[in-house]
């Protein structure tokens, strides 16, 4: 049982199960492929028999930090203050406030150990490391058309990561900024964070700070 033994553990086995809903791809090809991304055009079959066209966004997977700057869980209050980064998205047009996050590396085809790379972009987004990691959740950015597969990660016990510290890559421009957990929750509700990795992270310090 992949969500409990208990009755909603059972219920939401029986809501995932496909079923009828199944759709399994029998075609796929590749339209373009650029960096670590590729784009198919995917036809897929239903248990009816009948087919539909999907076009398909791959992506290797990324990783979102919720970093607190705090000892431990116990020691979250609403003042503790979180990490963001402000970084224009060309794809939207316009600046937002993030967690931060990233993509990834592959090796060899191969992707990267998720934590690894959620340490690599703490440090190299904000120029801070953790003494403390722990896996909060995993969830799809946009499953209408990209398999991409994110891991949200609490990192505590910040500290500056000195003169050593990776930075950015070339094409990066940002800026680490701070936001307590009671001013970020604000901002959401006022519509100043519209990121959804940094909804479901700042939703997760809620819950720590009310626990």
């Amino acid at each position: 049982m992949r969500f409990g033994d208990d009755a909603l553990g059972a219920r939401l086995n029986a809501l995932l199960e496909p079923g009828e809903l199944d759709e399994v791809v029998v075609a796929s090809d590749l339209v373009v492929q650029a960096a670590y991304m590729e784009w198919r055009r995917a036809t897929v079959q239903r248990t009816g028999g009948d087919q539909h066209v999907r076009y398909i966004v791959g992506h290797p997977g990324a990783v979102a930090i919720l970093a607190i700057d705090a000892t431990s869980d116990a020691a979250v209050t609403p003042d503790s203050e979180m990490l963001f980064v402000r970084q224009f998205r060309a794809p939207v047009g316009q600046l937002l406030l993030e967690v931060p996050a990233g993509t990834l590396d592959l090796q060899t085809g191969i992707p990267e150990e998720p934590l690894l790379a959620a340490k690599r972009e703490l440090e190299e987004e904000t120029g801070l490391r953790a003494a403390t990691w722990r896996h909060l959740q995993t969830f799809f950015t946009a499953p209408g058309f990209t398999s991409e597969r994110m891991e949200l990660f609490l990192a505590l016990g910040l500290s500056e990561a000195g003169p050593d510290a990776r930075t950015p890559d070339e094409d990066e421009a940002l800026e680490a900024v701070r936001l307590t957990i009671t001013e970020a929750a604000e901002a959401v509700r006022r519509g100043a964070i519209i990121d959804a990795k940094s909804l479901i992270a700042i939703a997760a310090a809620e819950r720590l700070v009310t626990r």
